[in-house]
């Protein structure tokens, strides 16, 4: 059985972090925590927590990180919903940082975006290009969805 931080503690955790990297880097902060989730993604493959292959699907990558993060407790659920092989609506149910970052996004702050950096980094890392828009969320439902959209192969980035 493993013991888990209570998801309180990590959402204060998160709103402390959030905010002082809005403090000290500013507008730089999507770029921040876009490094953030590439460092997860090369310590997770590193420790076997994760293993993705040149030869996935992007959006059974999607799904790998997805299965992780739902194993480690940061949200409750993630369902892929496939709309097409190269077009997903990924809903996050029951995130452990709805809190914190509702509360980021009203301050017009950057919140961290744990999932969809580190699910951009496994993209990046295979050499595919995606980009996402934000759906909706429901912070009393702790429910966030977005909208993904595999562009291709892009070559030229290790990440």
């Amino acid at each position: 059985m493993r013991n888990y931080i209570d998801e309180e503690f990590l959402d204060v955790i998160n709103y402390a972090i959030c905010q002082a990297v809005s403090e000290f880097v500013d507008k730089k902060a999507a770029d921040f925590f876009r490094r953030v989730g590439e460092y997860h993604l090369d310590e997770a493959l590193e420790r076997d927590l994760i293993k993705i292959e040149t030869s996935d699907k992007p959006l059974d990558t999607l799904i790998k990180i997805a299965k992780y993060l739902e194993s480690v407790g940061y949200m409750e659920k993630i369902l892929i919903n496939k709309l097409s092989e190269n077009e997903a609506l990924v809903e996050m149910h029951g995130v452990s940082v709805t809190k914190s970052s509702a509360r980021l996004l009203k301050e017009n702050k950057q919140p961290s975006h744990y999932m969809t950096n580190i699910m951009l980094a496994a993209l990046r890392k295979l050499g595919i290009e995606a980009k996402l828009e934000d759906v909706d969320f429901d912070e009393a439902n702790r429910k966030f969805r977005e909208h993904w959209k595999i562009l291709g192969k892009d070559s030229s980035r290790k990440y």
